[in-house]
């Protein structure tokens, strides 16, 4: 599928499937080729993954098949963030890093004048 024909991102999001009722954690989907959980929609009967992988089931641990129909699609915003594809922003990250040595290099400084 050409990059022209996939949904902006913000439309993607993930799949949720049904657990038995003893489940004490939601179930969703990853992609068997790109093995991300949060490029998903659906048209139709299928599941499509940004990466060109289609699924009309999901196949839960216990190995039983779900069809499309039973699964929900959950808004990328909406959906389980420790699943989600985020990049991180260089320039947070340096920030974070600067404050850390930051902190550190004080903490050694106090050290030292303690010890001394």
């Amino acid at each position: 599928m050409a990059d022209a024909d996939l949904p902006p991102l913000d439309a993607c999001g993930f799949v949720r499937v049904p657990t038995d009722p003893t489940a004490t954690e939601p179930l969703w989907l990853t992609c068997d080729s790109c093995k991300k959980s949060d490029h998903f929609w659906i048209d139709g009967d299928t599941v499509h993954c940004r990466c060109g992988a289609t699924y009309t089931s999901a196949v839960r641990p216990d190995g039983r098949a779900i069809p499309t129909a039973e699964l929900t699609f959950v808004p990328w915003k909406e959906g389980p963030m420790q699943l989600a594809d985020t990049e991180f922003d260089p320039m947070r990250l340096t920030l974070v890093l600067v404050l850390v040595a930051g902190v550190l290099g004080g903490l050694g400084v106090l050290a030292w004048w303690l010890v001394a």
